[in-house]
């Protein structure tokens, strides 16, 4: 019999180590040095070292069991607490032409040090492709305003980690405040909190013109991404909030 315990680490884990397909969407081709940021177990890395001959793909990792895995698949693995990580000597010399923080910002302190940290990293026209759940969704409003609560869960939008909370506006705001420039966004439409089911594949075969209709987009949307590019100039100054 499965314990309570057992059952939220599967959960967990179905909800942090896959491919993620919506991501490596927005990974340009020719990006050919990406750091996945919280790589958990080297899935998403992995996916993306596979598609292009000669891509060197590095991770990030607090758990270091995951850290163990991604290592057997990505071409290197710092396993290191992302909310202490110093960007400037983290990683030694290295820098990228796409940094990937996959579901990942919700659970920091502080999200645009990060970002910036980053960007130190990224050369000029590389980018950024972060993956966000999206608090205005429906199941957001049926929980808070429907009955009362503000739930915390093993997984989803509401995962008991998360200490930041993001609308897609609020996405784009965090990178275009970095002095990045947004190029393109993907969106993953749910009817509910849970994934599957034919309602949410008809949802996501919607007519793109009709996916991104603000209603849809704005209340439908369990997940977004967007790519963000490093200009060849940055502002002197960065705004820090």
């Amino acid at each position: 019999m499965m314990t309570a315990a057992a059952g939220t680490l599967l959960n967990r884990e179905s909800a942090y180590t896959t491919p993620r397909a919506d991501v490596s969407a927005l990974v340009p081709r020719e990006a050919m040095r990406i750091l996945d940021v919280g790589c958990s177990n080297g899935a998403l890395g992995a996916s993306l070292r596979a598609e292009v001959a000669g891509r060197r793909v590095v991770g990030i990792e607090l758990d270091a069991g995951f850290a163990r895995q991604a290592a057997l698949l990505l071409d290197r693995v710092e396993q290191a607490d992302l909310d202490a990580f110093d960007w400037s000597d983290g990683l030694g010399d290295e820098r990228f032409d796409c940094i990937v923080f996959a579901d990942v910002l919700e659970h920091l302190v502080d999200p645009q040090r990060h970002l910036r940290g980053a960007l130190e990293r990224l050369d000029a026209g590389g980018c950024i492709v972060l993956s966000l759940p999206n608090i205005r969704h429906v199941s957001a409003l049926a929980s808070i305003y429907g009955h009362g609560r503000f739930p915390r869960r093993d997984r989803g939008i509401f995962d008991a980690t998360h200490l930041r909370w993001f609308t897609i506006a609020d996405g784009r705001s965090l990178l275009a405040d970095t002095g990045l420039q947004i190029d393109a966004e993907g969106f993953v439409l749910r009817a509910g909190d849970r994934g599957g089911g034919f309602l949410n594949r008809m949802l996501n075969r919607l007519p793109d013109a009709l996916q991104r209709w603000a209603p849809v987009r704005e209340f439908l949307t369990y997940q977004f991404s967007l790519r963000a590019r490093r200009p060849a100039a940055l502002p002197e100054t960065v705004p820090m909030s």
